[in-house]
């Protein structure tokens, strides 16, 4: 009865979808030793240094913090943070950063990782949307602009 009962759990156990299974998906974070981690703290995301997504925890843009995931599935991510922007005034090498409270969305899993990254967020007064999308370039990988609204920003 007992090897009977340990098989028909064996059989259950091994039945489960592959997506029970299956590693989670990564993100993109654009640091050169780990470009995809699942649920990463930080996320540089501009591919030239001007922006970094940390946690609220975070005293610069050097310093950014980790982001807080409040949910992390097969199908989406959903975090918390501080968005680091850089003001490149006078240069961009020479520019300020600032940071805003951001929401983080990633999502469209594909070939294990997350395809596309959504921030919201607030600056200088105007709601801000930053819709992403990581594209491969052979030896690299980047985040591509999809669409920042407002369009001014």
């Amino acid at each position: 009865m007992r090897v009977r009962l340990l098989l028909v759990i064996l059989c259950l156990v091994t039945a489960l979808p592959a997506t029970a299974q299956a590693r989670l998906p990564s993100v993109l974070t654009q640091h050169t030793k780990r470009p995809f981690e699942v649920r990463p703290a930080t996320i540089w995301y501009t591919g030239d240094g001007t922006g970094v997504i940390g946690g609220s925890d975070g005293a610069s843009a050097r310093y950014p913090g980790r982001l807080h995931w409040n949910r992390y599935s097969h199908r989406q991510g959903r975090a918390r943070g501080l968005v680091w922007l850089n003001d490149c005034d006078p240069s961009c090498a020479e520019g300020t950063f600032s940071a805003a409270p951001v929401n983080v969305h990633v999502f469209a899993p594909r070939h294990g990782h997350f395809t596309r990254l959504t921030l919201k967020y607030a600056w200088d007064g105007t709601d801000v949307t930053d819709q992403r999308s990581i594209k491969n370039f052979g030896s690299y990988w980047a985040y591509g602009i999809i669409k920042i609204t407002p369009a001014t920003f």
